[in-house]
């Protein structure tokens, strides 16, 4: 192995178990192209961090990232839906209203091509394409956010906290599933390339018929846009992914992702975010109590 990715691991480790792993990657990379064994060592790099980090599969860390990752997804997918209707059901109103033929403004075009992009990209990490999908989710939330600058980089300064919190909050929750741990990844729940195509298919139509349906916004006393696509994305997360919620530290983490969006998303009012954040401390405080519980039950009984 190449000692400069060998000196990322810790010290301890590289003691322990550094011959082995210069055998394993010899091995893994011998007779392979340029392709290849850039992967082998990005796949280094990766595990060398984790460790570093703590959030391998061995940590807490690791297993409190694993837990909170299919609800990042869920988070992004619906963020990027909730958008993604908002601007397609404006350019439909006013298309039809002016009788207009012709395509929306180039910004507005490549804006809604990243809302597509993080959409089907959380969509695809949730169905088992972790890493691909994981990586366009990143992907077009960080080219909506320099969408986004693009028109507003000449703000007031004082405006600079607001703005930016706005654009690059959804970028480092599209980014959280990258921390959980390989081995703890959501197993896949699309096996086949045929599935996958009927999934991202029904994600593009679930927007579409939003749009169709309510192209006004009439349902702004419940912000249906926002819970729909939520509420769907958290299906296709699916029971283990609340299963893995156990520990009120889980459930802490596994909530911020979906209080980030309900700030942000504008359909929520600050009170509202503050009262569902109470709920989440509420149902911390109760699910530290179960644990308590069942661990003192365990110690009168231990058989």
């Amino acid at each position: 192995m190449n000692p400069v990715l060998l000196r990322l691991y810790p010290a301890g480790f590289r003691r322990a178990f550094g011959t082995e792993m210069a055998e394993a990657y010899r091995e893994a990379v011998e007779g392979a192209g340029p392709r290849a064994r850039l992967r082998e060592a990005a796949d280094v790099v990766a595990h060398a961090l984790r460790l570093r980090l703590g959030i391998g599969s061995a940590y807490p860390g690791g297993r409190l990232f694993a837990a909170a990752a299919p609800f990042a997804l869920a988070a992004t997918a619906s963020y990027a839906a909730f958008n993604l209707i908002g601007n397609a059901a404006d350019w439909y109103v006013m298309r039809t209203a002016a009788n207009v033929v012709g395509d929306p403004a180039a910004l507005t075009t490549l804006m809604n091509g990243s809302y597509l992009l993080t959409l089907i990209g959380a969509v695809l990490a949730l169905a088992g394409r972790y890493v691909p999908g994981v990586l366009a989710a990143i992907a077009g939330t960080a080219l909506t956010a320099v969408t986004f600058l693009f028109p507003v980089w000449r703000m007031a300064p004082e405006l600079y906290f607001a703005v930016y919190g706005f654009l690059f909050a959804p970028v480092l929750v599209a980014a959280l599933p990258l921390a959980c741990p390989p081995d703890l990844r959501p197993a896949r729940r699309v096996r086949t390339t045929v599935g996958v195509f009927a999934l991202v298919g029904w994600a593009v139509l679930l927007v579409t018929l939003m749009v169709v349906v309510d192209p006004l916004g009439l349902g702004l006393v419940v912000p249906w846009r926002l819970g729909v696509p939520l509420a769907a994305a958290l299906v296709l997360a699916g029971r283990p992914a609340f299963a893995g919620i156990r520990t009120p530290a889980r459930l802490a983490l596994a909530a911020v992702p979906l209080l980030v969006i309900l700030y942000f998303s504008g359909w929520v009012s600050t009170e509202k975010v503050l009262t569902a954040a109470g709920a989440v401390a509420v149902t911390m405080v109760a699910l530290r109590i179960h644990d308590g519980r069942g661990n003192s039950s365990d110690t009168a009984n231990p058989a």
